[in-house]
């Protein structure tokens, strides 16, 4: 939305509709202009460099964190934990390493944005005093009104400001009900109340944290607004957020929607957008225009947040680095028991350029994998990468990852180096299918069947001469592919250059391939836990051919005494015979008719494929 409509010169609100409002910053700023005509003036100046500014690089800013707990009970004195739960959302959030980043709509994508802000507990005071960054002060308020600023002050039942200017105040309490929360706009308010307030309801992730603004988002919001961020309908119907990549939008959108959800003129609402009111986990991002607008406000008005030593640590080690988080796997989507790729953020806590690191994993308590980092890290970057896969078995699984040796040296400081996850997933195999038609594509059918005969998918009408690309997690067990043409000239001839092929992901071992057959082809695999591996025709023999009923397996491939088994199935993909094969020889009943079988021999380490003739008579 590219006009300036100056909204702060807004004045009538409509009161009933303020009151329903989850957050108080809007009517906050308003009543404060009312009263002050010079700060009118400067936010109108403000609103002009605004406009101008271009954010051409911005470094990763550190942003000092005090919060102040004010309580009347135990209920609302919340714990360490779940104030450390909040800050680890902020960090997320503000650098676009939330876990559902992947949420976001793919045509919003081009315009999301990191916006490059971290925040960390204070660790040095205002006198230079080493601090957790939590000040804890007991009143005797019952509940914060939305239109007082009590909670600011010692004397008034609330908590003292530290420095405004190199500190970020953040204010937990009872808030009087409806209301979440607010935050004071650059030059929005008087400099002892700048900051935001959270309700203990609202806060972090665990605790009194309360569905469904449990995971945090209410202070991501109110920060925004502390970073002089609008709310996307400018707090009008159809209104300006002053932003010129988000869409105009109409109203407030409450609890999760599903795109697109149009108003106005747009094409949808960016209602996943942390300034909008949905639920907690249904936000996801801000965009490249919010984030010019907010480090517009660092250098105008925020700028001494850029020399704050808030962060500091006096005891920085040289050589400190350490697992930030763990991106994948995560409960956020689906999961593939095999293979587990796990990717990571790795940062630099310590003073000295981080050139290279060990990273050492495992999961649920399996053998251990080392993987070695190497790159380029100043203090306090971070680097995302993905680490060898491993496989697993079950449906529940911890998986721990460590860091230790940065550049060669002892980490003296292990406090940082490891993070744990606990996961679920589909005990399976990532399967990726490919299908390529040939120059008749729309006589091409297929289907994916497992063992009980369930389609798992299919498709029919292809176009003609295209690269088909499925994938799949599919849990341990036997699948039947079968790919038809309706006019029996198959993928052949000189008709173009069709193939199927179904193979491990990420691994690309073939399991299935094909490149020639005239009305119908069906394939056969199964998935297990360990490695599958298709071996080559000449390992066995199978005799006779057709078979009256008894059928000899002479192998040729040497098996370590494991056992062997042998499973047959009928056109249908139905199975009709499965045992352990004994003395080479498989015993075929009298209940097994005449006709066109598929035979499949298979152990740990292998399986065979063959179509065999059953002819009695």
């Amino acid at each position: 939305m590219k006009r300036l409509v100056l909204f702060l010169l807004t004045i009538n609100i409509n009161i009933c509709y303020a009151q329903s409002e989850k957050c108080a910053s809007h009517l906050r700023l308003i009543n404060y202009l009312e009263k002050n005509e010079e700060a009118k003036k400067y936010r109108l100046n403000l609103e002009k460099e605004t406009k101008k500014f271009k954010l051409s690089k911005a470094s990763n800013i550190n942003i000092p964190v005090v919060v102040h707990v004010v309580y009347k009970n135990a209920n609302e004195n919340i714990s360490n934990s779940q104030i450390e739960s909040q800050i680890n959302v902020l960090n997320d959030d503000f650098t676009r390493m939330n876990s559902n980043a992947n949420n976001t709509p793919f045509d919003f994508l081009p315009i999301i944005s990191n916006l490059q802000i971290n925040f960390c507990l204070a660790t040095i005071d205002p006198n230079g005093n080493p601090t957790n960054g939590i000040i804890r002060k007991q009143t005797g308020v019952n509940d914060f009104t939305s239109y007082g600023d009590e909670i600011c002050y010692d004397s008034l039942g609330g908590s003292n400001a530290w420095n405004t200017k190199k500190y970020l105040n953040i204010w937990v309490c009872d808030i009087e009900s409806g209301v979440l929360g607010w935050g004071q706009y650059p030059a929005g308010g008087d400099i002892n109340t700048d900051g935001v307030v959270i309700d203990f309801t609202a806060f972090g992730t665990n605790g009194t944290a309360t569905h469904p603004y449990n995971l945090g988002r209410t202070s991501t919001h109110e920060i925004g607004h502390w970073f002089n961020l609008l709310h996307l309908w400018g707090d009008q119907i159809c209104g300006d957020d002053l932003v010129n990549d988000t869409p105009e939008q109409e109203e407030a959108n409450y609890g999760c929607k599903i795109h697109p959800h149009p108003s106005c003129t747009n094409n949808g609402d960016m209602f996943m957008n942390f300034m909008d009111y949905t639920n907690d986990a249904c936000m996801n991002s801000f965009t490249q225009g919010q984030k010019n607008r907010v480090w517009a406000a660092i250098y105008n008005y925020r700028n001494e947040l850029l020399n704050s030593n808030g962060c500091t640590n006096d005891t920085l080690m040289d050589n400190d680095a350490g697992v930030l988080k763990i991106l994948q796997p995560n409960n956020e989507n689906e999961n593939c028991a095999t293979p587990i790729i796990p990717r990571i953020v790795l940062k630099n806590f310590g003073n000295s350029t981080l050139h290279s690191a060990d990273i050492k994993y495992n999961i649920n308590g399996g053998n251990e994998i080392f993987y070695n980092w190497n790159g380029s890290l100043n203090t306090n970057e971070t680097d995302t990468f993905s680490l060898p896969p491993l496989t697993s078995n079950g449906t529940n699984h911890l998986l721990i990852i460590s860091s230790l040796l940065p550049n060669g040296m002892p980490d003296i400081n292990t406090s940082n180096d490891q993070k744990t996850i606990f996961f679920s997933s589909i005990n399976g195999k990532n399967i990726k299918l490919d299908i390529m038609t040939d120059n008749y594509g729309y006589e091409t059918s297929w289907m994916l069947l497992n063992e009980n005969n369930d389609l798992i998918d299919s498709a029919h009408n292809l176009m003609n001469n295209k690269l088909y690309n499925f994938s799949y997690c599919l849990p341990f067990g036997c699948y039947e592919f079968i790919i038809n043409d309706s006019y029996g000239d198959g993928f052949c001839c000189e008709f173009g250059n069709g193939m199927y092929e179904i193979a491990e992901w990420p691994y690309l071992n073939s399991i299935v391939y094909g490149n020639q057959f005239l009305y119908t082809d069906t394939a056969h695999f199964c998935i297990t836990p360990t490695k599958t591996n298709y071996i080559a025709s000449e390992s066995f023999n199978i005799f006779p051919n057709p078979s009256q009923g008894n059928i000899f397996i002479k192998n040729n491939k040497t098996l370590n005494n494991t056992p062997i088994f042998a499973n047959i199935y009928n056109h249908l993909g139905q199975l009709i015979y499965a045992e352990e094969i004994n003395n080479e020889l498989i015993k075929l009943g009298n209940n097994i008719n005449d006709g066109i079988y598929h035979l499949l021999i298979y152990n740990n380490d292998f399986i065979y494929s063959k179509k065999i003739i059953l002819q009695k008579n």
